[in-house]
């Protein structure tokens, strides 16, 4: 179900932890915005890290679930990135069915250090923290379809920059990408928006012809009208989403559809573990014990799963039957 955003109508409306899909019929040019509350807080208050590290992260949660969200798929879309600086990785994945987790790795010395020597922690650019690196997003559909994976080097003013500079370069779609994470009285906040351009979307410009230049020109004032929207309306919990894309698009001839909730929630179990367990050799096992045990911690929840020798000597029991 769908509707044109000014009517007043809405489906299926959730105050946080959103996806709201949309479509610039004028143009064509699709979009979605997430709106992220309580499952980004939740996250982000788990791990405890330093706040530009938790807003860095908060931008990586906003970008999984707006990149995902554009992508028809039944399983696990993963952003990542790998670095050499004090913030040697970030990552984050959702599921299909709206379920995200994620985490970082720091280098802690070089962030501390990095940190005590820069007076105003706002003014550190990306790669000051990051360093030289990477950032990949992977689709994973299971073992028996293909796996889907792109690259974009770490570079530019934010994350926000480095994929759009990969739809640029890779694919040559139009992209525009908003992203802002704050604190707001002791909670943390998220909030994304997309617009893309894709040749046969959809929308009256599909149906009447136009040429390169009123294209172009449709983008840089999709673009402009994007841009306007400030981090206090995106981060805005009592301004619906669907008021926000109908102040920043109604001429536009915005519609919006079916929102879709986001939760936060972690895949980790003692099956999966077990699992590893039965796949490498007693002598990796070994090298794993720490007093006898195995004590393997899940780096996105934080959740322990304890393994005895008994306990590994039934799971390796299995492996031999099988």
């Amino acid at each position: 179900m769908n509707d044109t955003v000014g009517e007043n109508v809405e489906t299926g409306f959730f105050r946080d932890d959103v996806i709201q899909p949309f479509l610039l019929e004028s143009t064509g040019i699709r979009g979605r915005v997430v709106r992220m509350g309580p499952a980004l807080d939740e996250i982000l208050k788990r791990h405890d890290y330093p706040p530009i590290v938790n807003e860095l992260l908060g931008e990586v949660l906003a970008l999984t679930s707006v990149l995902s969200s554009l992508m028809k798929f039944s399983g696990c879309f993963t952003l990542q990135s790998k670095s050499d600086g004090p913030v040697k990785m970030l990552v984050s994945d959702m599921t299909s069915a709206g379920v995200i987790r994620g985490c970082a790795g720091i280098d802690d010395v070089a962030l501390k250090e990095l940190l005590d020597k820069t007076e105003d922690h706002s003014t550190l650019s990306l790669t000051d923290l990051t360093g030289k690196g990477y950032i990949a997003f992977t689709v994973d559909q299971g073992e028996h379809m293909e796996r889907y994976q792109g690259i974009v080097e770490l570079e530019g003013e934010s994350l926000s920059e480095c994929i759009k500079g990969y739809f640029k370069q890779s694919d040559q779609i139009n992209t525009g990408v908003l992203v802002n994470v704050a604190q707001i009285d002791g909670f943390w906040q998220g909030g994304g928006m997309i617009l893309q351009y894709v040749p046969g979307d959809g929308g009256i410009n599909q149906q009447v012809d136009k040429d390169d230049e009123e294209i172009k020109e449709d983008w840089q004032r999709s673009m402009i009208l994007m841009s306007s929207c400030t981090e206090e309306e995106l981060l805005d919990r009592d301004l619906s989403v669907s008021d926000l894309l109908f102040r920043l698009f109604h001429e536009e001839q915005v519609r919006v559809y079916d929102q879709r909730p986001l939760k936060e929630g972690c895949r980790c179990s003692r099956e999966k573990l077990a699992n590893v367990i039965k796949t490498v050799s007693a002598e990796e096992v070994d090298s794993y014990k720490v007093d006898g045990v195995i004590d393997a911690k899940c780096e996105f929840c934080g959740r322990s799963y304890v393994f005895d020798d008994a306990e590994i000597a039934e799971i390796q029991s299995e492996s031999d039957q099988n």
